[in-house]
């Protein structure tokens, strides 16, 4: 393979590494908001089931219903989280291999161009 061809293609090499990178950043993103909705949930739930105690012990309707509102919402958001948790996890997985392999190939092509020099 001549220069020029092994430049453009170490060229196109870097800039496939760099949006991988670039993804690989938006994906740990989500997945730490994930987490942090997953924790979200968990106190909604938490504040949920303390009153639904607190609504047994006294019978207010009042409590009954923040106690119904804490847990459903509490469950949509912990439910929520743990799916987008898993999904930005395949994808982190995904793009983690791709990275490796955007590297490994630019480290083929810088072999070979010290060898074409």
């Amino acid at each position: 393979m001549d220069v020029n061809t092994l430049t453009l293609q170490m060229r196109r090499a870097r800039v496939k590494l760099l949006r991988l990178e670039q993804e690989l950043g938006r994906v740990t993103r989500r997945f730490d908001n994930a987490a942090r909705n997953r924790v979200v949930g968990g106190v909604i739930l938490l504040i949920g089931s303390l009153a639904l105690i607190g609504f047994l012990l006294s019978g207010s309707m009042l409590v009954a219903v923040i106690a119904g509102a804490g847990l459903f919402l509490g469950g949509l958001v912990l439910v929520r989280a743990l799916a987008r948790r898993s999904g930005a996890r395949r994808s982190m997985h995904r793009v983690t291999d791709g990275v490796a392999n955007a590297q490994a190939t630019l480290t083929e092509l810088e072999a070979q161009s010290v060898i074409a020099e």
